[in-house]
């Protein structure tokens, strides 16, 4: 038996003799069941088994069983120290491919004997051949209705080559077995289903053969009636300046640029719109291989309203519907085409308009948008795949593990169902590729608004009654809570058991503007007619999160001289998240199904409540540990987000471990459940520590290489830096908008009779004291120290003597110059609406930024 002990373990000390192998930050050791060092100090590694392509394949320990297949398996005893990587090199022996936790694929020169292989490398277990049964990820076969929805008129399969120049000779070697190519990219051919499966993945230069998949837009269509506008509440005044957004998606409008021709609201900062022809996979089945009918976005309008909600400047509507960064730039790929399809396979796929522009290698989209200069990319569809690992997320997995500046994000799905009516999401209806590692994956809460766009209850999804049940639910308004999930949206884990999606926004009734192209009106028209409209779905999310993510940049490059690292942008909008609630409670929803929470942006911008560490030049070996100390001078809530980019792989290949070490040297794990320490994190890229206090003493957060197989492991790690707020304030809690004297009441039985008390408590807490109706004024109270986190740095001390009534004069006091005024006001307008009306004139600014803080 193998078991990891960390170095500075005293039981470590008595048993050096235990140790075969020695890390920087822990040892390797083989005991016996007698033998077991302190569980808070170790723990047993998974033997026997590694996952190739997904699926586990067992190698005794003393089995060097391999012959004439042209690549082998490894399994190690343990994580695979640098040195063993450099072994490996110089004996010859080329990797292909991770097969965690501690395996590999390799190729072995004919130079290298067995009795070689086995005197230098000492801790490798076991080899065999890799085989003709484990060349597949062994997916669930799409539905035949998910193909339809894609247009793929019959089942094609996907062959995944090791390299450009076996692809080649796999090439040939179909075209002399007979096969039709219908298309290749550097790595993958694509050709029509066949019963000689065996037959092809026994061809030498195939890695993986499995069944093609089909995407389709993460929007919903409704049955039910149009409604009247709303508008989508941005946060703060940052713009998205600088930042440039890429789109890929159904198309842009008119599919122009040219004055007069495109929608107002892009008008001026479009980078560039390119169009995708149809794939060549679909030269057999269409009347005209290869057509480009343009960008223009001719039937649903989904593409125009995505990027309105990402970048759109709301000039049509006056301001109105603005989207959330109207100063970024835009780069737009139009991948729908309408797809004329032959006669003879309209049975099975009619004519229509399909994302058939999509490429066959994803990469070759993203690295499109990167020459452009877009660093995020949005994607607004996905593979109903039930959270399986595919094609495409090994794709996205392998893009972002190259470049480590981007961000790519793509919608969770809108597969979300409640079958047995408990009001409680179905797990594992995950879109791919929101089901990679690296991607940020976005699910969708409702949208703020009730009685607009679409008014009626998520029956309008589901008229059948296959996929809600529950009256209540059948009932409720698809929009107006924000802080709850949305029915529609798809939900985690991934297969391998990771926590998906990542994050939720609102998703639901979002306006944003109507392509001029079309006819659709999606959930309804928004005025002004006919420029805009509503639509919902966990694509309309995905823009939200989009647009953030551009803020989040500027905000971070403007105000703190920081290039967000793409894990860095992952870690801080992890970090802000706020809970996504129950529909049938005030109790926080799975993390299968909403993720690390819903988007806050006020909370992840730059603040001395955060400590932001984004490591990626040299990043960490395996055994290696960083290590950040801290002293708790007075009690603090405390939380810390880890966050890297993972090589490509269908589960965890590069393993760091988030650990807080407490002064008592007792230790709190990542993603640790409520109320326990829990133990390290096997499967997730993102690690979160949250503790509703820290105790005074002297700390240690620890982020530990356990197993990385590249050579080094970039990161980013955000904390907090000290407690959530340093101001009191001694105002009244009556004084805070929707607080009256039954609420205040209530509170002082609870000895809570100012707002300095009332900022103490978390959202949770405020709900539980004040019953169900107060979830308004918990969120007044969380904007209020969102601004108050935000300001604290850079207090408004040249005018603390001005009134919150004041703030609302657009002349400025004396002594200060228009401009300056007027920027001032800017930042500090946002106070206005926590406060009561009448209170406002006997609010100064020094009753909220003065005072340091203290007891009630």
């Amino acid at each position: 038996m193998y078991r990891v002990v960390n170095n500075d373990s005293a039981w470590l000390n008595g048993h050096r003799d235990l140790v075969v192998h020695t890390y920087p930050g822990f040892s390797l050791i083989e005991c016996d069941e007698d033998q077991q060092p302190p569980a808070d100090e170790s723990f047993t590694l998974e033997d026997r088994l590694i996952a190739v392509n997904g699926q586990w394949v067992e190698i005794p320990t003393g089995r060097f069983r391999y012959g004439k297949a042209p690549r082998q398996l490894f399994r190690f005893a343990g994580p695979l120290a640098l040195e063993w990587l450099e072994t490996l090199e110089n004996l010859g022996i080329r990797i292909h491919f991770v097969c965690p936790p501690f395996g590999l694929c390799v190729e072995i020169p004919s130079t290298c004997s067995r009795e070689r292989l086995v005197h230098e490398l000492p801790l490798l277990q076991g080899v065999s051949d890799y085989q003709a049964p484990q060349c597949t990820r062994r997916l669930v076969e799409q539905r035949a209705a998910d193909r339809f929805a894609g247009g793929q008129p019959e089942s094609w399969l996907d062959i995944v080559c090791f390299d450009q120049a076996q692809r080649r000779d796999v090439v040939r070697g179909l075209h002399s077995a007979g096969h039709r190519i219908l298309a290749t990219s550097k790595y993958k051919i694509r050709i029509p289903q066949t019963e000689r499966l065996a037959e092809i993945r026994k061809m030498p230069g195939v890695k993986l053969v499995d069944s093609a998949r089909m995407a389709q837009l993460a929007w919903s269509p409704l049955f039910g009636e149009i409604g009247m506008p709303s508008e989508l509440i941005t946060t703060g005044s940052l713009s998205g300046q600088g930042q440039v957004i890429a789109v890929a998606d159904t198309g842009l409008d008119r599919g122009s640029d040219r004055v007069g021709s495109l929608h107002e609201d892009f008008a001026g900062r479009v980078e560039a719109i390119l169009s995708w022809p149809i794939n060549p996979a679909w030269d057999e089945y269409t009347d005209e291989p290869g057509r480009d009918d343009g960008a223009a976005d001719l039937d649903s309008g989904h593409g125009t309203h995505v990027a309105g909600l990402a970048v759109g400047s709301g000039s049509r509507s006056g301001g109105k519907y603005r989207g959330i960064a109207p100063q970024a730039r835009l780069v737009f790929q139009a991948i729908e085409q309408h797809t004329e399809i032959k006669a003879e396979h309209r049975a099975r796929i009619p004519s229509g308009f399909y994302l058939s522009g999509r490429p066959l290698d994803l990469r070759a989209l993203f690295m499109q948008a990167r020459l452009q200069g877009a660093s995020i990319h949005v994607n607004a569809w996905g593979d109903p795949a039930e959270g399986q690992y595919t094609d495409d997320c090994y794709e996205s997995d392998l893009f972002l593990w190259q470049h480590a500046d981007a961000v790519v994000l793509f919608a969770a799905g809108n597969s979300g169902a409640d079958k047995d009516g408990n009001r409680l999401l179905e797990s594992g209806s995950l879109y791919a590729p929101a089901s990679a590692k690296n991607v940020l994956a976005i699910g969708a809460t409702e949208g703020p608004r009730q009685g607009v766009g679409f008014r009626g209850g998520w029956s309008g999804f589901d008229p059948q009654r296959r996929r809600f049940s529950h009256r209540v639910e059948r009932d409720d308004p698809v929009s107006g809570q924000p802080q709850r999930i949305a029915m529609i949206s798809s939900t985690g884990p991934s297969r391998d058991g990771r926590i998906k999606p990542d994050l939720c926004a609102p998703g639901t009734n979002l306006p944003a503007p109507r392509s001029q192209a079309t006819s659709a009106r999606g959930w309804g028209l928004a005025s002004p007619l006919p420029h805009y409209m509503y639509l919902g779905g966990t694509s309309m999310a995905t823009a939200v999160v989009g647009g953030l993510v551009a803020l989040l940049r500027q905000a971070w490059l403007e105000q703190a001289g920081r290039r967000l690292s793409g894990a860095a942008v992952k870690a801080l909008l992890v970090f802000g998240a706020r809970p996504v609630l129950r529909r049938d409670s005030e109790q926080a929803e799975s993390l299968d199904v909403a993720g690390f929470g819903r988007v806050d942006l006020s909370a992840s911008l730059p603040q001395p409540t955060i400590r932001l560490f984004d490591d990626q030049g040299r990043g960490l070996n395996t055994g290696e540990v960083f290590q950040h100390r801290f002293r708790v001078e007075r009690p603090m809530p405390f939380r810390a987000v880890l966050s890297w980019y993972d090589m490509p792989g269908e589960r965890l290949v590069n393993d760091l471990d988030l650990c807080l070490i407490r002064p008592d040297d007792t230790r709190v794990w990542g993603n640790h459940p409520p109320g326990q320490r829990g133990s390290a994190d096997r499967v997730n890229t993102v690690e979160r520590i949250e503790l509703r206090e820290l105790p005074v003493g002297d700390y240690r957060l620890q982020v530990i290489a356990m197993n990385i197989t590249s050579g080094s492991q970039a990161y980013a790690l955000a904390c907090s830096l000290k407690p959530a707020s340093t101001f009191a304030i001694q105002l009244p809690v009556a004084w805070l908008k929707g607080v009256g004297p039954a609420y205040a009441a209530r509170l002082q039985q609870q000895g809570i009779e100012t707002l300095g008390g009332l900022l103490k408590l978390d959202e949770q807490t405020v709900i539980q004291v004040l019953r169900v109706s107060a979830r308004r004024l918990a969120g007044l109270l969380q904007r209020l120290q969102a601004i108050q986190q935000q300001l604290e740095h850079r207090p408004p001390t040249s005018i603390l003597s001005v009134s919150l009534r004041r703030l609302a004069d657009t002349s400025p006091p004396t002594g200060m110059d228009e401009q300056q005024w007027t920027a001032e006001r800017c930042r500090l307008m946002p106070l206005i609406e926590v406060f009561d009306k009448k209170y406002r004139s006997r609010i100064r600014l020094e009753d909220l930024f003065n005072r340091p803080l203290g007891d009630n």
